[in-house]
């Protein structure tokens, strides 16, 4: 049984994001966590607000609209999707996302976060946004960023972006590797050297580590030089046309560095390819 999160701001992008996952898993035996969640008071929701009778009145009709708009979310997907190997549950949190997210994960176990790269999980608050706010580096399960236009098909192949200064598990390559295998994808790895001119004997060592694990899927292995990494790993996407793309967020300034907002617009709305982003405490 797998446990997938999907948070929803009732967008049609948050909508495009529980499509894409219900296609995605479409094979698997599924809990899908549906939330929404909603502000504090003392959020940018509230300023101005000092009556305790108006914050009560706020407070009340964004229950009301959270539990609405998730009924019609649930609605629509038993009207579009028949499959009785999922099951949904739909959550609606009074707290800010990024907490009420990390509430979900850790309450039932949470496997894999899926969501849109607009909306109330935009890409950019996700990866790159403050530490009250970001959820790399505080929830360790996998999360799926789906672009707008993404459309799902069964995958051919996934790569992977790796500077091989990881030290590679199979536990922390399984999300990679069950989707590669559910859909009988290949992986290629892609490492982009814009400064050093070769690697190091540890990155070797790491590079042979992860040849064992991915070796009944591999594609092949492509290094580019003399390119920053963005451009590079932006290359590599177009270049093999690829289903979906793996990164494992070191810290925080390195997804910074490879998620930049040139470098998402060019993966997230122009090649439209899903992010993959594997958290370096499973490794």
């Amino acid at each position: 049984m797998i446990n997938i999160l999907l948070p929803t701001d009732f967008s049609e992008n948050a909508w495009h994001a529980i499509e894409y996952a219900l296609d995605l898993y479409k094979n698997d035996t599924c809990n899908f966590y549906i939330i929404n969640s909603f502000d504090q008071p003392g959020s940018s929701g509230y300023m101005g607000v000092t009556s305790v009778m108006a914050k009560e009145s706020i407070y009340n009709a964004q229950v009301e609209n959270s539990k609405n708009g998730l009924r019609d979310v649930l609605d629509k997907i038993n009207a579009t999707y028949s499959n009785e190997n999922h099951k949904y549950k739909c959550l609606s949190i009074f707290k800010s996302f990024s907490s009420a997210v990390k509430k979900v994960v850790k309450e039932f176990d949470i496997d894999c976060i899926v969501m849109g790269t607009k909306g109330a999980g935009a890409l950019k608050e996700i990866t790159v946004g403050s530490n009250t706010s970001s959820l790399i580096g505080v929830v360790n399960c996998p999360i799926i960023a789906i672009p707008k236009y993404a459309e799902y098909k069964a995958f051919k192949e996934i790569g992977i972006s790796t500077d091989f200064d990881i030290s590679f598990t199979e536990k922390g390559l399984s999300p990679l590797l069950d989707i590669a295998k559910s859909n009988e994808a290949l992986v290629s790895v892609c490492h982009v050297m814009d400064r050093a001119k070769k690697l190091t004997q540890s990155q070797d060592e790491k590079k042979e580590a992860l040849k064992v694990l991915i070796n009944d899927f591999s594609a092949g292995y492509f290094t580019l030089t003399g390119i920053g990494v963005s451009t590079g790993v932006r290359a590599f996407v177009q270049s093999r046309k690829l289903d979906m793309l793996c990164v494992i967020a070191k810290e925080q300034d390195f997804l910074k560095r490879l998620l930049n907002q040139s470098y998402s617009k060019s993966i997230s709305h122009r090649a439209n390819v899903p992010l993959l982003i594997l958290n370096i405490k499973n490794f």
